[in-house]
């Protein structure tokens, strides 16, 4: 094998450890989501929340047909299977039986699933005019790891396809953009929260300073 082949390996061998961990991730909001529909009586609240979770489950097969896809492209190479013709009497190339797969039809299949993969999850997360405020993941960080691995698999694919294609990336920039619009818009964290000062050291800061008494005082007068 060559230095070239050993990359192409390693390119599909990256995207296919990027869409193992999209597929692990998506299990949780899946789940959130599912539990959301149970408890959720309002019809078309419920409604959008149902379709989310099948846009997830839907994301999940897309991404399991992927890896599918680049697990035979991997393996028409280690075989040594190209794109080749039958042979007719005379050793010429016979068309009438079209050839034999390739591993490059393989890969633009691939990147054909990814672009479908984000698409659906764009319309996953797309707001609606009722209830624009459940287009965000229940899961956050779950679903920061979807669409930066989602991206990292299509960069992967196409590099390995940029050997014989200069521009396939250019192709799937879109798709790139929407998967990071997507992560900056229903991806948000909240901050963990500190602990606060315990009862022992709010008492010793009263003991300190009798103004620290009297604010906590007026603060609560404030609030009764």
């Amino acid at each position: 094998m060559t230095p070239q082949q050993d990359a192409t390996e390693d390119h599909i061998q990256s995207a296919v450890t990027d869409l193992v961990r999209v597929f692990e991730n998506l299990g949780a909001e899946h789940q959130a989501l599912t539990a959301e529909e149970a408890k959720t009586s309002a019809k078309e609240r419920r409604g959008t929340v149902v379709r989310m979770a099948e846009d997830i489950a839907q994301t999940a097969r897309t991404v399991s047909s992927t890896i599918m896809e680049l697990a035979t492209a991997r393996g028409l190479r280690d075989l040594g299977v190209p794109y080749q013709f039958a042979k007719d009497a005379e050793g010429r190339d016979y068309s009438p039986l079209l050839t034999l797969p390739a591993p490059s039809d393989t890969l633009y299949d691939a990147v054909t699933y990814l672009s479908e993969a984000a698409a659906t999850l764009g319309r996953a997360y797309e707001p609606t005019k009722k209830n624009p405020g459940l287009a965000v993941a229940r899961c956050p960080s779950h679903m920061k790891v979807v669409l930066t691995s989602l991206g990292a698999a299509l960069r992967a694919v196409c590099a390995d396809l940029a050997t014989n294609d200069a521009e396939v990336a250019q192709d799937y920039a879109a798709t790139q953009d929407l998967l990071a619009r997507l992560e900056d818009r229903v991806c948000h964290t909240v901050p963990a929260q500190g602990a606060g000062p315990s009862a022992e050291e709010v008492a010793a800061a009263i003991r300190a300073d009798p103004a620290v008494a009297r604010a906590a005082a007026d603060a609560l007068a404030e609030r009764a």
